[in-house]
């Protein structure tokens, strides 16, 4: 069954977002109040649905979503970021004492649900532009990449959520109070998303930067391959991560260039920033030309490096005795540097982890090693694996950590794979995120995660 979300906070994030979107081109058609939304009245022709669909990436690169948020809650929620500054919801993350209440947490809520309602209303309405079928194909793939990629965010933070498969729209009546899917009915719905958009992508674009920022068909593969390791579906996220591999679109590049370069051959979706929409993430981690440095990393992190491995001064800078800073995003004066979100390392280390699931310890070590040869500079390192199958994952975990570093794995890396307990010294029910008290407030049918 098709669902909907009610929350009054998204629907006028959304108006807010559409009327932005509006201002900017005559091709959009401006909302009526939210009282009585109509979730036709977005775009009428392609120059509309074009400016939509690049609303999504814009969703994407929100401060409350990829942009920042959606990843540094569960960095600063595991043993990689430390609080450094003022802000007491930064502050409960990091001593694991988060509640219903923490705006942190209610932020990546309400940005999921905008941006998929905006999904939804371009997944509806695309089919109804006149426009080449070729374009409609595009802009409804990218739609469902981006209505996957919130989805999915969103279970592996809080579990069960409402999937949200039709566009928000008033008047509203009691069908919006909807209550919880199951999660393995959201990670279906994924799926699903993920499927469907794969043959109406294309496999690049006809710009460079477009084919790393824009949702492709790789992209779409990658993401796709993430989801079956997180539902524990280990042949199939072997064979989606080689397909990623063998593409020729993406190639390993020196640790060094693939984090201080954007748009790299690395990439296979990233975010992107200019100088007029600057990465959030460099003013709240920096120290320099007026950085906030609300965090630090962790000293744990930062001793989890071995001695030669290139990654750690290309991630983590030591500013002072004990003092350490994430050097990952490290332009505070222009703000440009791009988030990562699927990178090509993930697919071998998706692949390597995988292959153990399925007893191959002599394939997931080659991936391993591929990975380690880059971070040490050395083409002869040879790498092996303990033959049993929980101390070779906690090898590939260790890797993750390294390589991932500040970009959003490492809390879910932890609590899909059982270890968050112990890693991080929480009760297990803390290995979900609490439902927001605002969401819960619009919607009574809402029911909340244990203990919260």
């Amino acid at each position: 069954m098709m669902k909907n979300i009610f929350n009054t906070k998204i629907i006028g994030s959304l108006l807010g977002a559409a009327m932005l979107l509006s201002s900017c081109s005559d091709e959009l058609l401006e909302l009526e109040p939210v009282d009585s939304l109509s979730s036709n009245l977005v775009f009428v022709n392609q120059q509309g649905a074009n400016a939509a669909v690049l609303g999504l990436y814009g969703g994407l690169a929100g401060g409350n979503n990829l942009g920042f948020r959606m990843n540094v809650v569960g960095d600063i929620a595991s043993n990689d970021v430390s609080h450094t500054g003022s802000f007491n919801t930064w502050r409960d993350l990091d001593l694991k004492n988060w509640d219903a209440v923490n705006g942190e947490i209610g932020a990546i809520w309400a940005s999921a649900y905008n941006n998929i309602n905006r999904a939804n209303n371009i997944i509806t309405q695309v089919d109804g532009i006149d426009m080449a079928q070729s374009l409609k194909d595009q802009y409804k793939g990218e739609a469902l990449f981006v209505r996957a990629l919130n989805h999915f965010n969103l279970a592996n933070y809080f579990g069960d959520v409402p999937l949200v498969l039709r566009a928000t729209a008033a008047p509203i009546d009691e069908s919006y109070f909807v209550a919880r899917d199951p999660r393995a009915t959201v990670y279906a719905g994924v799926l699903k998303d993920l499927t469907d958009a794969i043959p109406l992508l294309p496999v690049s674009y006809t710009s460079n930067n477009n084919t790393r920022h824009r949702a492709t068909r790789g992209a779409a593969q990658a993401l796709l391959a993430r989801l079956y390791l997180y539902t524990g579906d280990y042949p199939n996220a072997e064979t989606a991560a080689t397909t990623v591999i063998s593409n020729s679109t993406y190639a390993l590049v020196p640790f060094e260039n693939q984090v201080a370069g954007k748009g790299t051959t690395e990439a296979i979706f990233e975010i992107f920033f200019d100088a007029n929409n600057q990465n959030p993430v460099t003013f709240w981690y920096g120290r320099d030309n007026g950085g906030r440095f609300e965090f630090g990393a962790t000293e744990s992190l930062w001793n989890s490096y071995s001695t030669g491995d290139l990654r750690r001064a290309a991630s983590i800078r030591e500013e002072a005795p004990g003092v350490f800073v994430n050097f990952k995003y490290r332009d505070n004066t222009t703000g440009t540097d791009g988030v990562h979100v699927l990178r090509l390392a993930e697919m071998y280390l998706i692949r390597a982890e995988a292959r153990v699931r399925n007893s191959d310890f002599v394939g997931a070590a080659a991936d391993l090693q591929v990975i380690r040869r880059r971070a040490f500079n050395d083409q002869s390192l040879v790498v092996t694996l303990p033959a049993n199958i929980e101390q070779a994952i906690d090898v590939i975990l260790a890797e993750r950590r390294l390589e991932f570093a500040f970009e959003g794995h490492r809390w879910h890396d932890m609590v899909r794979t059982g270890r968050a307990v112990d890693a991080f010294e929480i009760p297990v029910w803390r290995t979900l995120m609490p439902i927001p008290l605002n969401a819960r407030d619009v919607n009574p049918n809402l029911t909340q995660n244990p203990n919260y």
